[in-house]
């Protein structure tokens, strides 16, 4: 099956860019910005694996995922997450804001993030309060180990973070889903963009390691705008 792609302008602004390629697992090759913080991969599957359906018990609070069945997402483009360390130059991490529209209680977060390579780690997926318009205070996060994450690349897969008996988030306040690592999260993974909206919407990004790749923002959430990447969330 051919997979044929029609891109806006803004999204172009994507294809705008990769110098450095990594080899990953199977058959997928994988290109990185000049700042690393992008990526593209060059040999996506395919095969589409249907993301998984929505409980009738539970309701959308907040997204972009599409229902069409062969794009629930823009599977080979999107932002790099990484801890950083030997296998990566720096430390980045990525975060989708949120505001419900009404109180609800969220049970779980999907994500169109997936693995780059074939290690076992895998990463955090967290829901954060809001602090000026980037993440605040960690509310929940969820560990989800390598072997329950999709290959970036293959649509349409996501990553699921169960919060338990679920978090009360109120009407009208923005919150944030973000994708991050740990001390022992040390491969390189990535966060797909989101296929129903390709105009610039508010985000924000974690950088840490060398003015190279940080400029003076090391250690920081920035705020920025730029095409959303692809999440849901779902509750009561």
């Amino acid at each position: 099956m051919k997979k044929i792609f029609a891109l806006s302008v803004s999204c172009l602004a994507l294809l705008s860019v990769a110098t450095l390629t990594l080899k990953a697992s199977g058959n997928h090759n994988y290109e990185f910005s000049q700042d690393g913080k992008l990526v593209r991969a060059i040999d996506p599957a395919t095969s589409i694996t249907p993301a998984p359906s929505v409980d009738p018990k539970l309701t959308v609070i907040a997204g972009n995922f599409s229902n069409y069945p062969l794009a629930t997402y823009f599977s080979v483009f999107g932002n790099t997450v990484a801890q950083g360390g030997t296998n990566f130059p720096f430390q980045t991490w990525v975060a989708m804001p949120f505001t419900p529209t009404a109180n609800s209680t969220v049970t779980t977060i999907q994500v169109s993030a997936g693995r780059q390579g074939s290690g076992t780690a895998g990463f955090e997926i967290g829901l954060y309060s809001d602090a000026g318009g980037i993440p605040g205070a960690v509310i929940k996060s969820v560990h989800i180990p390598g072997t329950k994450l999709p290959i970036y690349g293959e649509c349409c897969n996501v990553a699921a973070a169960h919060m338990g008996t679920g978090i009360a988030v109120t009407a009208g306040t923005q919150y944030w889903v973000a994708v991050t690592t740990t001390a022992s999260d040390t491969d390189i993974y990535a966060w797909a963009f989101n296929s129903t909206n390709m105009t610039a919407q508010p985000a924000a990004s974690w950088c840490s390691g060398p003015t190279t790749y940080c400029g003076t923002n090391s250690g920081k959430w920035v705020p920025y705008s730029y095409v959303q990447l692809g999440f849901r969330v779902l509750g009561s």
